[in-house]
């Protein structure tokens, strides 16, 4: 077997075996495969696997992720986040780059070293977001939107960075125009690939599509995915946001779906690799004789990232909850610190011991976002109760109601609940947490409150004790939970409807006082069914009885 057939083998074991515990003891399964890497690195005894094969595995499997979160956004969710919450991203860098700079500078590290590896623990993965965050949170919820616009602007940001310290390191003659160059170089790109190309690629995918030959349609989806991610390497911007803006280009395609399931099972297997890599680069031995080093980086990884960008979310309207959510998704280093630190260990300007440091502390800080999420939500949660809520102009949807259907969550499913209701002539108030669309709702003269749904105060203000039922329709778990708490206690009769994302979740809604439980994707596989036998004759009495006792199971 070959040395690449070798690395591939082993560490996918590995990553399989060790994925597996994890996920058995209720953890993530990265840990997992950064565990694995480990295993098969340089600094355990046993199989070394090849470095330079694996990197360029992960990669891969960066573009393809890249790619698949670029096909689920838009233009109009990047500019929901906020023009205060992007512009406040740089100021975010500066802070934490300078929290790192300084204290390299107080270890005695030279001002070169120090800028680096300052860099380094400045910026996010969005690698780790998606892990952590959950796909669908991004895209359903105030905290995962904002993570992922910071995200978005960071990458542009680390373009801009390692044109700077690599002229400095190489002793270049730096200049704003260089810097500017390089920023406009990674515009470009960005402006190039969306607009040309959700002109060009969704026509070239359908010629494709027309053949009917599906092992010919998923390789052009790799060869546009990856093909611009590496277009974008070339031209000095990052791998990911290479991938993300190809993506970008097809979301508004018919095509779209189609695209999104074929490059979902390659995804998730490359994707495996760039965490095996990231174990591979752990030196145990120097992490541990170095250890108040690396958890000063750590820190400043964690906090020194999650409290500005938290401070830029509240500044922006959004409430504790959901500020500290996003600042504690930004609390992580992935790829791009990689990326920064090799540039500066490839110039001699990063000393090995030192890289070894700051990948230590990266490794942390993806092993700790978890944690700091379900911090961060806990502390939310009180915040919100405490802290008074931004009230909108004009607003008092929910006073004098009674016997109204109150809708917490106005997104796509909230929205659609409110257009039947509406249609029935049935009055309804919703509560959304997210300011913006909160406010573009109430200037369409829909009832929506700007709040927590899962705070006491904007329950009572939207008539929670007078309401005939109450629709969960958040993605969100925990807020999930504390309003139907919450409902409960105020109105005993009240119905409560909700959705869950898994059965344990269900179940544990009804012991908390709902009525009903919809989980979502059994709801679509009892609808699958539901054709399938009426196809077979199957009454639609007997058809209700069995899905009944699916439900009831």
């Amino acid at each position: 077997m070959t040395g690449l057939g070798l690395t591939l083998l082993v560490a996918l074991a590995a990553a399989l075996a060790l994925g597996a515990l994890a996920h058995r003891l209720r953890l993530p399964t990265m840990l997992g495969y950064i565990a694995a890497g480990m295993v098969v690195g340089p600094f355990t005894p046993g199989f070394v696997a090849d470095r330079e094969e694996l990197l360029a595995l992960a990669d891969i499997g960066v573009a393809l992720l890249m790619f698949s979160i670029g096909l689920q956004f838009s233009i109009g969710e990047l500019r929901a986040v906020g023009t205060r919450i992007l512009a406040g991203t740089p100021v975010q860098v500066a802070v934490t780059m300078a929290l790192g700079t300084g204290t390299g500078l107080a270890l005695g590290w030279e001002l070169l070293e120090a800028l680096f590896i300052g860099g380094a623990v400045a910026v996010a993965s969005t690698v780790v977001l998606v892990k952590v965050a959950g796909e669908g949170a991004l895209h359903t919820t105030a905290h995962g939107r904002t993570a992922l616009g910071v995200s978005i602007v960071q990458d542009l940001l680390t373009v801009v960075l390692v044109v700077a310290l690599s002229a400095f390191g190489g002793r270049e003659e730096v200049s704003i125009a260089s810097l500017v160059l390089a920023a406009g170089i990674a515009l470009g790109f960005v402006a190039l690939v969306v607009i040309g190309g959700s002109r060009f690629l969704p026509r070239l995918l359908g010629l494709i599509a027309g053949l009917r030959s599906r092992e010919l349609f998923v390789i052009s989806v790799a060869v546009i995915a990856i093909g611009t991610a590496f277009a974008a390497e070339e031209l000095g911007v990052s791998i990911a946001l290479g991938a993300f803006v190809a993506g970008l280009a097809l979301a508004d395609s018919d095509l779209t779906a189609s695209v999104l399931g074929e490059i979902v099972p390659l995804r998730e297997l490359f994707s495996t690799f760039f965490f095996v890599s990231i174990g591979i680069l752990l030196q145990p031995e120097a992490i541990l004789a170095a250890w108040p080093i690396v958890l000063a980086l750590l820190l400043i990884i964690t906090l020194g990232k999650a409290l500005p960008i938290a401070g830029v979310a509240l500044l922006a309207g959004q409430r504790p909850s959901s500020a500290l959510r996003a600042g504690a998704l930004i609390g992580q280093s992935g790829e791009f610190s990689f990326v920064l630190a090799s540039a500066g260990l490839a110039l001699g300007a990063v000393t090995a011991d030192t890289f070894s440091l700051a990948m230590g502390a990266v490794v942390l800080s993806i092993l700790t976002a978890g944690p700091l999420l379900a911090a961060a939500e806990r502390v939310g949660a009180r915040l919100d109760a405490a802290v008074p809520r931004k009230p909108m102009p004009g607003e008092e949807p929910g006073a004098g109601l009674h016997r109204h259907a109150l809708i917490l969550g106005y997104g796509r499913v909230g929205r659609s609940v409110a257009r039947v209701l509406e249609s029935r002539g049935f009055a309804w108030v919703a509560v959304e947490g997210d300011y913006g669309v909160a406010r573009d709702a109430r200037s369409a003269g829909h009832p929506v409150i700007y709040g927590d749904a899962g705070a006491p105060s904007v329950l009572d203000q939207a008539g929670v004790a007078g309401a005939h039922a109450v629709v969960v329709a958040m993605p969100d778990a925990l807020a999930t939970r504390q309003a139907v708490v919450y409902a409960r206690s105020r109105n005993a009769r009240i119905e409560i409807v909700a959705r869950a994302h898994s059965e344990a979740e269900e179940a544990d809604l009804r012991r908390l006082g709902a009525a009903r439980v919809v989980v979502a994707e059994r709801e679509l596989g009892n609808e699958l069914i539901r054709h399938a036998l009426r196809r077979f004759g199957v009454s639609d009495r007997e058809v209700a009885a069995i899905l009944e006792s699916r439900r009831r199971a």
